[in-house]
């Protein structure tokens, strides 16, 4: 295939995505979600049987004739020498998504950290967990545009894939330089052309990315629950961490916080919902990944950032480990 000939037709497709009427935009959208959730329910039904969507045979199976993203986990013959069959029939888009869909069969959204702020800049950044199987695509400003210093593929647009197996690697990010396709040429452009107005979205394959985007952070500080135990903690998707500070000229009684933590406690929701609603006080929240989140692994050339307000974080547990010391019973 004439790489020139992918990247001046996914330029298209990105010229064709910024024509595009709101109007017309609202029906495009529609319709993939309609498809999108039609395709998962189907790919549902084949994986809880042991089958594979695309191809249709055992995900267990192996035929090095007809290359499928489920080679990605892992039945027996795949190799890492096969890794480039996948991606001349499959981009990175279709394989993305193919691999959310993977992922949630083992937890919802947790098993998918495509946070920006847990990244380094790059154009695409996630890792994608399932089981002892990690996977983590990574495309840079220049490895769209094709740079020098690594032999005639990396000339053309590409991107990068990192696969891990019971925490050993299995493919680096530096074994290969895979094709991007002219729909994940035309996606990839259009976004870069319109910063902070687009958003991937994948029906069935929500991620982190998702559940903590500001349109849903109300949603998940005021329906959240708190964790009972030390295992729910541990596995947790969601971190809360909040700051009470009392209003200039005003204090705030332990015994206050107390009753809220216990009402919140008896009523199953997050502390943060009844601090809200303490008189005489300012109260910040910070919402950001849990322990229970897959860390995200990050390809070097940027530096990564680290997960949440890290300072506020600090603040909170420095006074929840100043409260404990003096026996505060609003602890």
């Amino acid at each position: 295939m004439n790489d020139d000939g992918v990247k001046r037709r996914g330029l298209a497709y990105a010229k064709y995505l910024s024509d595009l009427s709101p109007e017309e935009w609202g029906r495009i959208n529609e319709s993939a979600r309609k498809q999108g959730e039609e395709e998962h329910k189907a790919f549902r039904k084949k994986f809880l049987a042991g089958q594979c969507w695309v191809c249709g045979d055992a995900l267990s199976g192996f035929d090095p004739t007809k290359p499928c993203p489920h080679w990605l986990l892992l039945p027996n013959g795949f190799g890492k020498e096969h890794f480039e069959l996948i991606t001349k029939s499959y981009g990175l888009v279709k394989l993305e998504h193919y691999l959310r869909w993977v992922a949630n069969e083992g937890a919802f959204a947790k098993n998918i950290n495509d946070l920006a702020d847990e990244g380094s800049g790059k154009l695409v950044e996630l890792t994608i967990k399932y089981k002892n199987l990690q996977w983590s695509f990574s495309c840079s400003a220049s490895d769209f545009g094709g740079h020098d210093g690594g032999g005639e593929h990396s000339k053309r647009p590409h991107w990068h894939f990192q696969m891990y197996v019971d925490d050993k690697p299995f493919i680096r990010y530096n074994d290969f330089h895979a094709a991007l396709s002219e729909q994940d040429i035309g996606l990839l452009a259009h976004m870069r052309n319109n910063p902070g107005k687009m958003r991937k979205r994948f029906a069935g394959g929500t991620g982190m990315g998702d559940v903590l985007h500001e349109s849903t952070l109300e949603q998940v500080v005021t329906m959240g629950r708190s964790a009972t135990t030390d295992d729910e903690t541990n596995a947790a998707p969601i971190e809360l961490s909040t700051i009470v500070i009392a209003e200039p000229g005003k204090t705030i009684k332990g015994e206050d916080i107390y009753n809220l933590i216990q009402a919140a406690k008896a009523e199953n929701v997050t502390v943060t919902s009844k601090l809200r609603s303490l008189q005489g006080a300012n109260v910040t929240t910070v919402v950001s990944a849990g322990p229970g989140v897959v860390a995200q692994a990050v390809r070097s050339g940027g530096r990564k950032r680290k997960r949440g307000n890290q300072q506020m974080v600090q603040e909170v547990r420095e006074w929840r480990e100043r409260s404990k010391r003096q026996s505060n019973p609003a602890d």
